[in-house]
C-alpha cells in the first residue's frame, strides 16, 4: 500500500549518525529516478542533481561543510545544483526535501548539510557545472531510532481531543498550531475549531512539522478568506539562504497534504501587499488560493 504524505511526515526524522552499510543499488536507482522527475516549486528553474559516495565527498568536504565544519559521515550524499534565478533557493528546498521524503518512503534516512560557499563545494568535488549548489544531503541507514513527541492540541466542542502520538523518529517539539496561524490580520489567532471548519486544519498542522534551521519554526500563516499567506521570520540566528530553504520546505509540506485532504494549490512567489500588520521581522514570501 502506498503511504500517504501525512504518514511519511509523521514518521520521518533527520538522522546524523549512519551505519557504514551502503544503500543497495536498486533503491539508489529509485531515488535517482524520482529526483530526475520530481515536482518543483518553479519548473522554469534548471536543476542538476548528483549522487556521490562517501569516498568522493567525505574527505573532500569535511572541514568545509557541515555544522561548524564537521561533516556528517554517511555512505551517500546528494548534491543539488541549480540555475541561479529568482526563487531558486526556495525551489532547491522544495526539491531537496521531496527527494528526502521519497528516500524515507524507501527506508533510507537523510539529513540536510550546511555549507558556506557553493564555489568551494564545486571545486572540492571537481564538479563541472555552470550552476550553484543549493543543497547537500547525507543519505544512508541510521544507527538508531528515537521517539518523537510533537505536542498536544485540544479541539473544542464537537471534536475529540487530538493528542499527537509518540512516533518512531526524532525531532524537537513543535509549536502549537494556534501560535502559527492567524485569521485576517497578524496576531488574531485561529482556533483549531475554526481551522477544522475551514478544512485547513490537517494541511497546516502537517506544515508545522516541517524541518527548519536550528528548529526555529519561523513560519506564520495568515488566512484571508480563500487566500493563504506564508510569512517567514528574519532573525540574526540564520542567513537569507537558510530562510529561503526553510520556506521552500514548508511550502512542500503544505502543498502535498493540501492535495491529499482538500484541493490542489499552487504557490505564488510574488509577495502580496502587506495589509495584515505583519511586524518588521517577518516578511511575506508566498501565497496561494485554497
Amino acid at each position: 500500500m502506498t503511504m500517504e504524505y501525512k504518514d511519511l511526515i509523521e514518521s520521518k526524522n533527520s538522522v546524523r549518525d549512519y551505519k557504514e552499510k551502503e544503500v543497495d543499488a536498486a533503491t539508489v536507482k529509485k531515488i535517482r529516478d524520482f529526483a530526475q522527475s520530481c515536482e518543483r516549486l518553479d519548473d522554469s528553474i534548471g536543476i542538476d542533481i548528483r549522487f556521490m559516495d562517501n569516498d568522493t565527498v567525505y574527505r573532500q568536504l569535511d572541514g568545509y561543510a557541515g555544522y561548524k565544519g564537521i561533516l556528517i559521515n554517511a555512505p551517500h550524499y546528494m548534491i543539488v545544483l541549480s540555475e541561479k534565478k529568482d526563487h531558486y533557493i526556495e525551489n532547491g528546498g522544495y526539491v531537496g526535501e521531496s527527494i528526502s521524503i521519497k528516500a524515507h518512503s524507501l527506508g533510507v534516512d537523510s539529513c540536510w548539510i550546511t555549507f558556506k560557499d557553493s564555489r568551494t563545494v564545486i571545486e572540492k568535488l571537481n564538479i563541472v557545472t555552470d550552476k550553484e549548489v543549493v543543497a547537500i544531503m547525507a543519505l544512508g541507514y541510521g544507527k538508531k531510532r528515537f521517539k518523537k513527541v510533537t505536542g498536544n492540541v485540544s479541539l473544542g466542542k464537537g471534536y475529540a481531543n487530538a493528542d499527537f502520538q509518540v512516533k518512531d523518529s526524532v525531532t524537537s517539539p513543535r509549536m502549537p498550531l494556534e501560535e502559527i496561524v492567524y485569521l485576517d490580520t497578524w496576531g488574531n489567532k485561529a482556533s483549531v475549531d475554526e481551522l477544522v471548519n475551514r478544512a485547513v486544519y490537517e494541511p497546516l498542522n502537517y506544515a508545522r512539522m516541517a524541518p527548519s534551521t536550528l528548529n526555529r519554526q519561523p513560519w506564520r500563516f495568515i488566512i484571508d478568506g480563500g487566500l493563504l499567506i506564508l510569512t517567514v521570520r528574519d532573525d540574526e540566528e540564520t542567513n537569507l539562504y537558510e530562510e529561503q530553504i526553510d520556506a521552500g520546505i514548508v511550502m512542500l509540506y503544505c502543498k502535498k497534504v493540501m492535495r491529499e485532504t482538500l484541493c490542489e494549490i499552487n504557490w505564488n512567489l510574488v509577495p502580496v501587499e502587506n495589509k495584515y500588520n505583519i511586524p518588521d521581522n517577518y516578511k511575506i514570501v508566498a501565497s496561494c488560493n485554497m
